[in-house]
């Protein structure tokens, strides 16, 4: 078995859009790549390799309680081009597969003469990604269980009349989303049937820079949730857990519920029954399987939500929302669950981002302070645990809370 190099690139649903091997990411994610570089070693195995550019806070790891180790090993360019002889064979794991991914990966097996097996780039991949797959997976769940009420697929339009006739026709509030954007980003929300001269902005150089927009009628969330698979490529796809997490009201992502899955899953089988939540996991295993199962190997999350019906204010599910074809921050808070956790421990996994100087700092000092970690039977019990490491710099932090 090789041991994996993985990489953390956030965002690669936009290097997909562009297509092109020298993408260069908006500052912001540039600053969340470098930053967060160590979250892989958090689900990695640990005969695995984690690359980051350079080395940040080299005794991070090293300084973790030393029932959590071993751990994978963080890695930088220098050292990879230096010792590229003397490392095991590997396999190129990013966070999402791009052509820019796939790109570095090349430029670091050349450079530093690596064993390092790299998947080969599909152009179905680009298809893959988009919303439209997933507004098919959602189709296809609905012909599969044909006796659940689930909404209908959002509406594609490439011109803004389209978008107004959408809106003459269905009820408010709606929301637009561009199709290659995730974790809240591209999305506008209209509380009205009138487009305002900024939304109108918005839509044509959505128009521009992507082709279409989708459209659908927006729900009054609940919960947001997901399911987390994994497909080896060759027709088999696995469910790997269930993951719940927090969106603010506009989408966009806040963090991850820590827990057993007997746990998170305690909300759905207590509304909906176990019986009707099984089938909706096999259904949506299948219906993965048949778009995604013979083309793409890796994992992969459906995000979902549990929403109140307008009619009579009771509990239903969208089982698509959206699909992302990549690890996810749900696959992360599983094995986080998983590897790390005390039984019957609970708590939350967070990414935030605070732009005044040193404040990210400040918040991570007082919390190691006001939660000190407690550990039972080797695992975590109660506590604050970085996930990454936090200097005077930082602006992105990555840490879990158990309590």
């Amino acid at each position: 078995m090789r041991s994996k190099l993985h990489y953390f690139n956030p965002g690669h649903e936009t290097a997909i859009l562009q297509g092109s091997e020298n993408y260069t990411p908006p500052t912001n994610v540039q600053r969340m790549i470098r930053e967060l570089a160590y979250l892989p070693v958090w689900y990695a195995d640990p005969e695995d390799f984690v690359f980051t550019e350079e080395l940040i806070s080299p005794r991070f790891f090293s300084l973790q309680p030393k029932e959590l180790k071993p751990f994978a090993t963080p890695i930088s360019r220098k050292e990879l081009e230096g010792k590229g002889n003397n490392l095991p064979q590997m396999e190129a794991a990013p966070w999402g597969v791009s052509p820019q991914s796939l790109h570095l990966f090349n430029k670091l097996k050349q450079n530093g003469n690596l064993d390092l097996a790299i998947p080969e780039w599909k152009d179905d991949y680009t298809w893959l990604t988009g919303r439209q797959t997933a507004a098919e997976c959602l189709d296809k769940i609905r012909e599969l269980m044909p006796e659940m009420a689930f909404p209908v697929a959002p509406k594609f339009c490439k011109k803004i009349r389209e978008v107004e006739k959408y809106l003459i026709l269905q009820r408010a509030p709606f929301v637009l989303k561009t199709p290659y954007s995730s974790s809240g980003r591209g999305l506008l929300w209209l509380p009205e049937r009138k487009l305002t001269a900024k939304d109108r902005t918005w839509i044509e150089g959505a128009l521009n820079k992507q082709g279409c927009v989708s459209i659908e009628c927006a729900l009054d969330k609940h919960l947001d949730f997901a399911m987390e698979f994994h497909s080896d490529g060759k027709g088999n796809v696995r469910y790997e857990g269930l993951s719940v997490f927090g969106a603010e009201k506009k989408g966009a992502y806040s963090g991850n519920v820590l827990g057993e899955q007997s746990h998170l899953e305690s909300f759905f089988i207590e509304h909906f029954g176990d019986d009707t939540f099984q089938r909706l996991k096999e259904v949506v295993r299948e219906a993965v399987r048949q778009i995604y199962g013979s083309i793409y190997s890796g994992y992969l999350g459906v995000d979902m939500l549990v929403y109140r019906k307008a009619s009579d204010n009771s509990f239903a599910i969208h089982p698509c929302i959206e699909v992302n074809m990549r690890y996810t921050m749900g696959m992360v808070a599983l094995r986080i669950s998983q590897k790390y956790l005390a039984p019957h421990a609970r708590g939350d996994m967070h990414i935030t981002y605070q732009s005044k100087p040193g404040e990210a700092y400040e918040h991570h000092c007082f919390m190691k302070k006001a939660y000190p970690l407690e550990m039972k039977d080797g695992k975590i019990r109660e506590g604050y645990v970085p996930l990454c490491p936090v200097t005077k710099e930082t602006k992105y932090r990555a840490y879990m809370l158990i309590f």
